[in-house]
């Protein structure tokens, strides 16, 4: 459970299935399939599951990005403002050993230059390695289960300064459709300081490309 992706987010189309002789997509293309599109946490907030307002992530898959491939761009804002952005990260995605998948954070240096990109994600890919820092002890691990996707941080390894926290941890569950994520933050006791005490935010899927109504009418699409 660790803060990396707080992005909070994002699904509601299963991933097409594969024809009759296709090879099976890969787990960080299922991942990925996963990820990407427009999430918003407004039947939570209204069903008084979760306190505060309604959170909106977007995320993008950059084409040819700089810093690998797979790559996505995620912008999280509130629903009620969704051009201030409060957080914007790129998440790497490879594939370990044991066949589950590691997201690696990136955090832009200028979070001006990369706003809003998501309308046309092809800006994205020039950013390379000099124009990010990666979050380090900040990945979140996840392992395939029978619903989707889960799994988060490791150990007490990403460090967090807000509200006099020492360190994040972040939890994630990716299903069709569905995108749950769990950000704490915690001090030199382990005594938690910031983030939900209870519950998960939980995003519904509501577009796999861009945000509906926005200029911008997909996001590229996920290879199958």
């Amino acid at each position: 459970m660790r803060r990396a992706l707080a992005l909070s987010a994002l699904f509601l189309a299963l991933p097409a299935p594969a024809t009759a002789g296709a090879e099976p997509a890969s787990a960080v293309e299922e991942v990925a399939a996963l990820l990407a599109g427009t999430f918003d946490s407004t039947a939570q907030s209204e069903a008084g599951r979760r306190t505060g307002k309604a959170v909106r992530p977007v995320a993008a898959r950059v084409p040819k990005s700089r810093l690998g491939d797979p790559v996505l761009y995620v912008e999280q804002a509130l629903v009620s403002t969704p051009d201030k952005p409060y957080r914007q990260r790129f998440y790497r995605l490879e594939e370990t050993a044991d066949g589950g998948v590691i997201s690696r954070v990136f955090e832009p240096r200028d979070k001006l230059a990369v706003s809003g990109k998501w309308r046309d994600p092809s800006d994205l890919a020039l950013f390379g390695e000099a124009d990010v820092v990666e979050r380090v002890g900040c990945a979140v691990r996840l392992k395939k289960s029978p619903e989707g996707w889960s799994g988060g941080t490791e150990g007490k390894n990403c460090p967090s300064a807000l509200a006099g926290a020492r360190y994040a941890e972040s939890y994630v569950r990716l299903h069709p459709g569905r995108l749950e994520t769990w950000d704490r933050g915690f001090d030199v006791n382990d005594a938690q300081v910031w983030g939900s005490e209870k519950r998960p935010y939980e995003f519904e899927r509501r577009s796999a490309g861009a945000p509906p109504g926005s200029p911008a009418t997909s996001l590229p699409s996920v290879p199958r």
